[in-house]
């Protein structure tokens, strides 16, 4: 370690911070090439394995006191290309990238650029956690299609990645939302089409039914209630609730039974009427379970038609 970072070091572990300040300050004044120096330093303090943040710390923001002080105007060299791709990418604490990148003048779409070469990792690996964790930080989460980034997460329901994602910011939120509502037009019986055609996403070994669990875990936590703004997922959750019914109705023993057959068709009644899919998918339902008489008894009940019900509904009588 070099004598600067030492006596640095020595000071910051005295609680002499203003002093450790002042010492770093006065070398970057005193030095010919400042931003080569501070760029050696954090490589080297980033390449250690000891707890170097307070160090880190104290280099960048005592050059970026002398930079905002200093009467001189230094240029910033040139750096080889791979040693700074290498800190931000890998080695620098994320908390300092910002400050990293403003005095290096690493522009937004250089930045991107690299970000970009590490989205395409495995979900669950190192590097794609770091360079997920910094599109947050500097708040680029919109900079990326939904097929680069929010897409393989919500696919892979990779719930705690899509939190880091949304940030807890509102309009990302509502974003992870409007796509989840877009996926389920018709109930969900395009996912793979619209995938396909819209994000350019083929071949995938979806899960379905984990899928449709994300999406109405999200549409329960987030969407407030706004049917009219996310009609498919409340439709959606609509389905799954009529589904937990057939099953109430159709595998639970007499013995056991907590809902009255005049409860279970009060809780149906309210889900279904006025809605064509849901009765619908609640026809389909009963016609699985080969229960004529409910089926019959619902189709009065809808004063449906038999032309408006679909045909494979009719065939069943």
């Amino acid at each position: 370690m070099s004598s600067l970072l030492s006596s640095l070091s020595e000071k910051l572990h005295l609680h002499n911070d203003q002093e450790a300040i002042e010492l770093a300050i006065n070398h970057f004044n005193n030095s010919h090439q400042p931003y080569n120096d501070l760029f050696e330093y954090l490589l080297l303090l980033s390449e250690s394995h000891h707890n170097n943040m307070n160090l880190i710390n104290c280099l960048i923001h005592s050059f970026v006191q002398w930079k905002n002080q200093s009467n001189k105007t230094v240029a910033i060299p040139h750096i080889d290309e791979n040693l700074i791709s290498d800190l931000i990418l890998r080695k620098l604490p994320i908390k300092f990238l910002q400050d990293f990148c403003e005095i290096f003048n690493i522009s937004k779409d250089n930045l991107l650029f690299l970000l970009r070469t590490l989205i395409f990792d495995p979900l669950n690996s190192p590097s794609y956690k770091r360079a997920l964790n910094i599109i947050v930080k500097f708040n680029y989460q919109l900079e990326f299609s939904p097929n680069e980034i929010l897409l393989p997460l919500i696919l892979q329901t990779k719930d705690h990645l899509i939190h880091i994602y949304m940030d807890k910011k509102p309009q990302l939120e509502g974003y992870v939302l409007e796509l989840l509502d877009y996926l389920y037009e018709s109930g969900g019986k395009k996912i793979r089409e619209i995938l396909s055609n819209q994000f350019n996403i083929r071949n995938l070994n979806l899960n379905k039914k984990a899928l449709g669990k994300l999406a109405v875990r999200y549409w329960n936590t987030l969407g407030n209630e706004q049917t009219e703004k996310y009609p498919n997922l409340s439709t959606l959750q609509h389905r799954r609730t009529l589904s937990y019914l057939i099953n109430v109705k159709y595998f639970e023993n007499i013995e056991e039974k907590t809902t009255s057959d005049e409860a279970w068709n009060e809780l149906i009644e309210e889900i279904i009427l006025g809605n064509n899919d849901l009765s619908d998918y609640f026809i389909e339902l009963l016609v699985d379970k080969d229960d004529i008489v409910a089926v019959r008894y619902w189709i009065a009940w809808l004063n449906r038609p038999e032309h408006t019900l679909p045909p494979w509904v009719c065939k069943s009588f």
